[in-house]
């Protein structure tokens, strides 16, 4: 017997020999207490599975021809359109196991539907393998990743593995420009696409995308930094009398950043009594690794001068949000982050004649080329300085 291609496109082909194994599923309506439960019934290859669907009905209600609920109350359509939805996703499940030449058994069809289809859907693969990733990841990078998976849901509702393809990361580029994200972000989102892709060809998923040639892209973007007049503004406004108390912390805190280049993660950990001796000494949250920087006398300052700072903390949003308000108060427009307050101290221990390969133990860089940007900042307001040269001669 010869079977055309739509005679087993819902069904699988089994290995290479490509055996035809035929399944069928329907639904059924058990009685339990007087009340009908619906069942779902898989059989195929001598097997036969039974999945609950945790939906009850009326036994009057049940029309067993058409395997579905009569449809004389708003209730009962939508709960047919539930049904409907399973249907779908055991289509979907059928087509992806025979495109990928897997087999499919009524036993792992049953658990495809128990897991949410997670094996043939991304977007749910994403989100189950995000939370099983969720202890090992630092709260900051969960919620990075969980937003850009918010961020594919309102791209495409679903996303199967059978999707992806070079063409639809390429609409997706496109569709975050439209949404006027910036390149760095964009490349920061086909990171963590591209990391969850690879997680699930380890757990032997066929994906035919090939990831080396998936570009990521610049994810560094512009080193923004204060210059020595913005640093002195920011000092004279923390010890001015007219800066609110949580202002003075928030200020405290980014300040005590540009002295001693600490990242956020690592400056919410530390307590007071770890600032003594005129050392800060701590793990790196991002490095895991241990870390002595001394404190110079601005940076002992600044602590002395506010007794909360260290003691009262805020989340990294707040932080983030008010060191903009801050700066934008005292008259500095540039694009503020917390992080800019490590960017600052790179940048000015360099203008202070500090030396690149001491600055990236600072920093607690792995390698001297990511510190190196740093110099290029540097060389770049030199060469602009040359234009002085115009005004003295004039």
């Amino acid at each position: 017997m010869i079977f055309e291609p739509s005679d087993y496109i819902y069904d699988t082909l089994v290995d290479t020999h490509k055996i035809y194994v035929s399944m069928k599923h329907y639904f059924k309506v058990r009685e339990i207490n007087n009340e009908g439960l619906i069942y779902l019934f898989v059989t195929g290859s001598k097997e036969r599975e039974r999945i609950n669907t945790q939906i009850r009905v009326s036994l009057k209600d049940w029309d067993l021809e058409k395997s579905r609920i009569k449809s004389n109350s708003f209730v009962n359509k939508d709960l047919n359109l539930v049904l409907d939805n399973i249907d779908s996703k055991i289509t979907k499940i059928k087509t992806a196991y025979r495109l990928s030449e897997r087999v499919l058994t009524p036993k792992i069809l049953k658990k495809e539907l128990s897991q949410n289809t997670p094996r043939v859907s991304f977007m749910t693969f994403f989100k189950n393998a995000l939370e099983h990733e969720r202890s090992l990841m630092e709260p900051g990078t969960y919620k990075r990743h969980f937003s850009i998976y918010k961020k594919l849901l309102k791209f495409k509702e679903d996303i199967l593995f059978s999707d992806l393809n070079h063409q639809l990361i390429d609409e997706y580029r496109i569709w975050c420009k439209l949404q006027n994200n910036a390149s760095t972000t964009i490349a920061s989102n086909i990171a963590s696409i591209k990391k969850f892709i690879g997680l699930a060809k380890k757990a032997g998923i066929h994906i035919a995308l090939n990831l080396d040639e998936v570009k990521v892209g610049n994810m560094r973007g512009n080193r923004t930094s204060l210059n020595v007049p913005e640093i002195k503004r920011l000092y004279k406004y923390y010890k001015s009398e007219f800066i609110k108390d949580t202002d003075r912390l928030v200020t405290g805190y980014f300040l005590f950043g540009c002295m001693t280049g600490l990242r956020i993660s690592d400056l919410q950990n530390l307590k007071r009594e770890q600032l003594s001796d005129n050392q800060v000494t701590f793990i790196s949250k991002k490095k895991k690794k241990d870390q002595s920087i001394s404190m110079n006398e601005i940076a002992q300052d600044i602590v002395s001068f506010e007794k909360d700072l260290f003691v009262l903390k805020f989340t990294d949003q707040y932080l983030n949000k008010q060191i903009k308000a801050v700066c934008l108060n005292i008259g500095i427009t540039k694009k503020v982050s917390f992080h800019v307050s490590r960017h600052t101290f790179a940048t000015t221990y360099l203008r202070a004649g500090g030396k690149i390969e001491k600055l990236r133990l600072l920093l607690g860089h792995d390698k001297l080329e990511t510190t190196m940007i740093y110099s290029h900042i540097v060389a770049a307001e030199a060469n602009e300085d040359i234009f002085r040269l115009d005004a003295l001669l004039r």
